[in-house]
Order: C-alpha cells, then sequence, then structure tokens
C-alpha cells in the first residue's frame, strides 16, 4: 500500500504545480511602465515597482492619464489590420499589439516595447474631439494612410469612458 502513495502524490505535485502556471497571463508587463517624458531625470526610476510593472502610486492612469485603451483599425483588404489593448488593473498592467500587415502578434513586455513610444507622443485629454483624438492616435502610432475604419476605446483616470470612430481616410 505504501508504494501506491508515492506515484499519486507525485500526480498530484504536478498537476497542481501546471495549474498554477496555467494561472498567470502571458499578456502581463513586468517592466516598469512609466511615461518617458518626465521633466525630472532623477524621476526615471522612482516609479518601477521592484517586482516590475506599475508602482502602486502609478495604478489608476496617473502614467499617461488613461487606465484602459483599446484600439482596432481596418483597411478594406484586412480587418483588424492592427490591434492595441493596454489595462491596468491593480498593481498589474496587461498589453498586447497586433500588427497583421506586417505579421506581428505580442503580448506582454514585448507588447509594452511596441506600445510605449507611441503612448509617450500622445496627450489625450477626455473633452478632446474624436478627430483630435483619432489623429494623435494615427500619428502616434504611425497607421498607414487609407484605413477603412478607426475604433478607440478609452478610460481615462477619472473612470469616464470614451468611444471615438472614424471610417474612411
Amino acid at each position: 500500500m505504501r508504494y501506491r502513495k508515492y506515484p499519486l502524490l507525485t500526480v498530484l505535485f504536478l498537476s497542481s504545480t501546471i495549474m498554477l502556471a496555467a494561472c498567470g497571463s502571458n499578456e502581463e508587463v513586468t517592466e516598469p511602465v512609466q511615461n518617458e517624458e518626465s521633466t525630472d531625470p532623477s524621476d526615471t526610476n522612482a516609479d518601477a515597482a521592484t517586482s516590475g510593472g506599475v508602482d502602486s502610486q502609478e495604478v489608476g492612469g496617473g502614467t499617461f492619464g488613461f487606465t484602459e485603451f483599446e484600439m482596432t483599425v481596418d483597411y478594406p483588404d484586412q480587418d483588424e489590420a492592427y490591434a492595441v489593448s493596454y489595462e491596468e488593473i491593480r498593481e498589474k498592467v496587461e498589453a498586447t499589439y497586433t500588427n497583421k500587415i506586417d505579421n506581428v502578434e505580442l503580448s506582454g513586455n514585448e507588447a509594452w516595447d511596441e506600445i510605449e513610444p507611441a503612448f509617450t507622443n500622445m496627450e489625450l485629454q477626455p473633452d478632446m474631439s474624436d478627430e483630435d483624438v483619432i489623429s494623435q492616435v494615427a500619428e502616434a502610432f504611425g497607421l498607414k494612410e487609407g484605413y477603412s475604419n478607426i475604433e478607440i476605446e478609452v478610460q481615462y483616470q477619472g473612470g469616464e469612458d470614451k468611444e471615438y470612430q472614424a471610417s474612411g481616410n
């Protein structure tokens, strides 16, 4: 009877380990998330949490002024040619980036590396016109002319949700 206990314990341990590993998200950003255009050079690592991601003081959209950002861009010959997703959840940031035109699909830190330069070049505000937001986002992400549809959803720091949409460019 004793020898049967060890294989059962081994199977139980391995299955528990696999389940715990599956609970992690490959979309989670673990490197420091901060606005690189900080005016104080001594500030550059002040927002970095020791475990990576976003410092708890920065959670809530303090870094870029929003806590969620979703964008999809369709072209006449390619639906969802570009798709960007960024979300701050408590002390964690998740990011995905898809560019079907260049056959790129990234998540986590790799997606963040692609998204961060665009975010630092944008200054989105809830009271901006749809045209201004779309123009800033298109320029920041370097979107090619001729898209058939662009949809942007932003949840700003104060919790205000805004949707922006344009057809034909």
